[in-house]
């Protein structure tokens, strides 16, 4: 008890008035053995006690208030920090939340991609398999076209053989004629033995003009097949020159697809780098989001913690308009202590005032206790906050690198599937077109196989003229026979006719020669023709295969770039939402700033309220101590 101390200690002295100091040496200590002593000075002792202790009952009161106020405005900016802090978490929660969503969708579509990339990879090298084999199929039509381009050439070459042979077995016909001219003037000089000459004469004469008209039909014969002939190497040409083509075409779309399943692959590798870091990000998500319901949850502590000490601090404010109120009192009690100290009921009014008082610094303390405690915990929920915020931030910092690597992926595999869309719809149309192309072919090599057709039926029409204009020869020589028998017979008369038919068996002899020529040609030519229908038979089969896999392929391809397409729909969503991502990890990164900002706000007015409470609490030990003396003094009274 200061106070009381420094009133009743005999060894100290007071210097504030001349009274104060007579009262002080004459006063002894509560603890020293009462003795009798001067009731007046005794009385204006206490009433200088009194009113010091109202004084500083005042001041005490007067400061703690002015403590209450700033402990009340740092509540208010605790409150406001907190309140932004919790602000701050719900947007960073819905945001996490929303890149939790985005995330997870990113996932799958990029998974689900992935298997159908993998699908489609191994579809387009199915089909890259087809298309060689189809250029193998088109290299073998085109060497059976070239065969058939070879083979008419020969018969071609065989035709003007045909032809010049004809001619010489014309010229044959055309001599044989002549001598048969001379046959009839021989017989005709030999009068009447020469009649038998006469009648063979005329039979030779009608077999040379057989001949020479069959000579001719031969040649019709041979000049239609060598313009079917003609026909068909323009058109092999043509064939051959398409077939090649679409050979090479399909060796480079070969090449081309199997260049996209390289790229596919790679895209595929692509795919799953990004799914490693997305998991990552799921991951790193899944921490913010636990680093926001934190803050959240520190922000709701902070703010129930802010409203109980904002209670306490009405409870407190009340207690010490309380003691100023008895503080004012006790002046007025002094005043009538001074001018009446047996006044019981004053004494009693002072005992009563001190008792108030003593009320009232209970409820303060008391009150102060909690609010000591409830500011712990806004202190330690502003440094959760704070510490998780910073957390937060630093993964939201790595998330968002994250997400702008795996977007830069995403971009990439962008720019690869569409330009593996734009190649593939190029060689899809290649392959339409092959298909259109092979049904060409097998249109035009039908029209050729027509014309193989009507060669072979004309060497076979051939062949039956060939046998008449032998049969003929035949019968020319057996005439010249007779007519050398028949000469012989007449004598001397028949030895003209004699040469004459020697002559002519000479001529038939090498009409026959001739005759064997072209038929081994024929015989060539028609194993040649049949060689070249066996040739388009073989074109046509396997044409008819070809067109039928490159219809369908073409099909499966159609079918593949929807894939595709759908692919490209897939990454450009994948694409957008990696764009909400990076937004909402804006967010996220501003509502960390925020809620630092708003940790650090409170920590530092949680700081100046803990001194302004520990303040008041000095002031309530202070006023304590005052209301002790109170008492010692009301004793005092009482016992005057």
């Amino acid at each position: 008890m200061p106070f009381i101390n420094t009133i009743f200690n005999n060894n100290e002295t007071q210097t504030s008035s001349a009274v104060e100091d007579e009262v002080i040496e004459t006063i002894p200590t509560p603890s020293a053995k009462k003795e009798p002593s001067n009731t007046t000075s005794n009385t204006t002792s206490n009433v200088v006690l009194l009113n010091s202790a109202a004084k500083s009952l005042q001041s005490s009161t007067a400061d703690g208030l002015s403590a209450i106020e700033q402990l009340k405005s740092t509540m208010e900016s605790i409150a406001a920090a907190a309140e932004e802090s919790s602000g701050a978490a719900e947007e960073s929660l819905g945001a996490t939340n929303q890149i939790k969503v985005n995330s997870s969708n990113i996932l799958k579509m990029s998974m689900n991609s992935a298997k159908n990339i993998q699908k489609l990879e191994e579809s387009i090298a199915k089909a890259s398999q087809k298309i060689t084999e189809s250029s193998e199929n088109m290299l073998r039509i085109a060497k059976s076209a070239e065969h058939v381009s070879d083979v008419g050439e020969r018969l071609s070459v065989a035709g003007e053989e045909i032809s010049q042979t004809v001619n010489l077995i014309t010229k044959l016909a055309k001599r044989t004629s002549l001598l048969a001219l001379n046959a009839a003037i021989e017989a005709t000089r030999a009068e009447e033995k020469g009649k038998s000459f006469s009648v063979m004469a005329k039979e030779i004469r009608a077999l040379s003009s057989k001949s020479n008209s069959y000579a001719q039909e031969i040649k019709t014969v041979v000049q239609d097949i060598q313009n079917n002939v003609k026909n068909v190497q323009t058109s092999i040409v043509d064939t051959k020159t398409l077939v090649e083509d679409a050979s090479t075409n399909a060796s480079n779309n070969a090449s081309s697809m199997k260049e996209l399943v390289k790229k596919l692959m790679e895209i595929v590798e692509s795919v799953s780098q990004s799914l490693e870091e997305f998991k990552e990000l799921d991951d790193e998500i899944v921490k913010m989001q636990l680093s926001a319901e934190t803050i959240a949850s520190a922000a709701e502590e902070s703010a129930g913690a802010v409203s109980e000490v904002t209670q306490t601090i009405s409870m407190q404010a009340t207690a010490f308009n309380q003691s100023d109120s008895a503080a004012k009192m006790l002046e007025s009690l002094a005043k009538k202590v001074e001018e009446d100290s047996s006044d019981e009921g004053v004494v009693n009014d002072l005992a009563s005032a001190a008792e108030e008082l003593s009320s009232a610094i209970e409820e303060i303390e008391n009150s102060m206790a909690q609010s000591m405690i409830a500011l712990e915990q806004i202190q330690e929920a502003g440094e959760i906050a704070q510490d998780d915020a910073q957390k937060s931030a630093e993964i939201s910092k790595k998330a968002n690198e994250i997400t702008k690597k795996v977007s830069k992926t995403v971009d990439e595999v962008n720019e690869a599937i569409h330009t593996i869309q734009e190649n593939f719809k190029e060689n899809v149309a290649t392959i339409t077109q092959a298909g259109v192309d092979s049904k060409k072919n097998l249109a035009e090599s039908e029209e050729i196989h027509k014309e193989a057709k009507q060669i072979k039926k004309s060497i076979k029409y051939l062949k039956k003229i060939l046998r008449k204009i032998e049969l003929t020869i035949v019968q020319t020589a057996a005439l010249s026979i007779n007519g050398s028998v028949e000469a012989m017979r007449v004598g001397e008369l028949g030895e003209g006719f004699s040469v004459v038919s020697n002559d002519i068996r000479n001529l038939a002899e090498n009409s026959e020669q001739s005759l064997d020529q072209i038929n081994d040609i024929v015989d060539n030519l028609e194993d040649e023709t049949e060689s070249i229908i066996e040739a388009i038979d073989k074109m046509q089969l396997i044409g008819v295969k070809e067109a039928e896999a490159l219809i369908t392929l073409a099909g499966d391809m159609d079918e593949n770039t929807q894939e595709i397409a759908l692919n490209v729909a897939t990454f450009k969503e994948i694409d957008h939402k990696l764009s909400e991502i990076e937004s909402a990890l804006e967010q996220t990164q501003i509502a960390s700033e925020q809620t630092i900002t708003a940790a650090n706000l409170a920590l530092s007015n949680a700081q100046e309220s803990k001194v302004a409470a520990e303040h008041i609490t000095n002031m309530s030990q202070t006023m304590a101590n005052n209301v002790s003396e109170l008492i010692e003094v009301a004793a005092l009274l009482k016992d005057e």
